[in-house]
């Protein structure tokens, strides 16, 4: 076994720190972190306004509140790409070590993606008639649809930028003149290049048979992303990672969140869109998944471990442990069973912390499959959210009820593992004495 490991670390350990000291995925994470407050707006909004419940329906329709639940996602769930171009590329400028000018190229990573997307919107009047709007800026891309391109356009611009910043290709003002002004003006030359760039860029793709450049990426990056993603081996193989990861202490959910920000926020902003139309919901793995079921509790799917630990342990240590980690435990917080159990280069529980998230995902996509569960609606779950209510407001009572399943499954896998465990404890304590 510990020849088994110390393979695994030299192999796994060098390419996990590339991956995670990588900037320009750290620069996506942040993006989608600060974006966290508009997407649940977003949800809350969508759920609230979409509730299957026959009398709070009829209420808030009767009362015009339903009208005013629908502003909120309009600006924002229909709206994300817009904010994502402007964090990502905000994000990536700070990684470039830009952050003095992190602000303007986030501003100018925003116009880039604005100027991506031809003006003209056509349309049919409530005569029937074909009407065109020439000033008009189409919507289409700036939800889901626009995501890969925001995602692109955040990492090249703030490269180009730092490329005239490096180079000292700037106009450089008096000391005299106040900070803001300076910073303004340094800015010209590269924005005005980055703008002369893209204006090419876009006339460029316009000659295509694609028309425009979010509908190149859109079509050749979504269907091959989106049947990686559709595929519950990737999301496996994800797992897996993930939870390696952390058995030699690195964070693993750190590593992939990346990936799988890339793969399914997509996914779950169309179920959003969906489910706020009353249309079946297309996607059956989204983000969500991920905290609603594979890392159920945190890394490794342990909230029936800490049950167990609560409840069933021997020894003062796990029962202890079991107690002051069960509550961080139930809202997806599991640092304190993975360093305090430890998991972390614990060879017994190397095999439960993959084992057991594989298991509960499989059981929950089969759930899914057979129509037992409905899709994730795509309403984000931040950390901390407690289990079952986290199923209960992305799915519905069948997702609160497959997370006790699960939680139940958790606590079979990991029983036999954690016997042996509070067994070696039991003993050490009672050798002390």
């Amino acid at each position: 076994m510990e020849k088994f490991t110390s393979s695994l670390e030299k192999l796994l350990i060098p390419i996990a720190n590339k991956l995670s000291g990588n900037k320009y995925l750290g620069a996506i994470t942040n993006g989608f972190s600060a974006l966290l407050p508009i997407t649940m707006i977003g949800a809350i909004f969508t759920l609230l306004a979409n509730l299957q419940i026959a009398p709070y329906q009829s209420f808030i329709t009767s009362v015009g509140l339903k009208q005013i639940l629908a502003f909120a996602p309009t600006v924002t769930t229909d709206m994300l790409s817009v904010y994502a171009s402007y964090l990502i590329g905000k994000a990536c400028a700070e990684k470039l070590e830009l952050e003095k000018d992190s602000t303007i190229i986030g501003a100018l990573t925003l116009f880039v993606f604005l100027l991506m997307i031809p003006l003209g919107v056509s349309g049919v009047s409530g005569g029937g008639e074909a009407v065109t709007i020439a000033a008009a800026l189409s919507t289409s891309f700036l939800g889901a649809a626009g995501l890969f391109t925001a995602m692109i356009l955040g990492l090249i611009v703030p490269v180009i930028y730092r490329f005239f910043i490096k180079h000292n290709i700037v106009f450089k003002m008096p000391e005299q003149v106040p900070p803001t002004i300076s910073k303004s003006f340094s800015a010209l030359i590269p924005a005005f290049a980055i703008a002369l760039l893209f204006c090419v860029v876009r006339w460029g793709f316009s000659l295509t048979e694609y028309g425009h450049m979010n509908n190149f990426i859109y079509t050749m990056l979504r269907t091959p992303l989106a049947q990686l993603g559709a595929s519950p081996v990737t999301f496996v193989v994800f797992i897996i990672i993930c939870s390696v990861m952390w058995f030699f202490g690195l964070h693993g959910g750190m590593i992939v969140m990346p990936f799988l920000q890339m793969l399914y926020v997509t996914a779950g902003l169309e179920n959003l869109t969906a489910y706020a139309e009353g249309a079946v919901l297309p996607n059956m793995i989204t983000i969500s998944n991920w905290s609603l079921y594979a890392s159920l509790g945190g890394a490794g799917g342990t909230v029936g471990l800490c049950i167990m630990m609560a409840f069933l342990a021997k020894s003062t240590r796990y029962k202890t442990l079991g107690k002051l980690a069960l509550p961080s435990g139930l809202c997806g917080i599991n640092e304190p069973v993975t360093f305090g159990l430890p998991v972390v280069l614990n060879p017994i529980m190397l095999i439960p912390i993959i084992i057991t998230p594989i298991t509960t995902f499989l059981i929950s996509y089969a759930s899914m499959s057979m129509g037992l569960v409905p899709f994730p609606n795509g309403a984000s779950i931040p950390l901390g959210t407690p289990v079952v209510f986290s199923g209960l407001v992305a799915v519905g009572w069948q997702g609160a009820v497959l997370q006790l399943v699960l939680i139940a499954i958790q606590f079979i896998i990991y029983y036999p593992f954690f016997k042996i465990l509070d067994k070696q404890a039991l003993e050490v304590e009672k050798n002390d004495n």
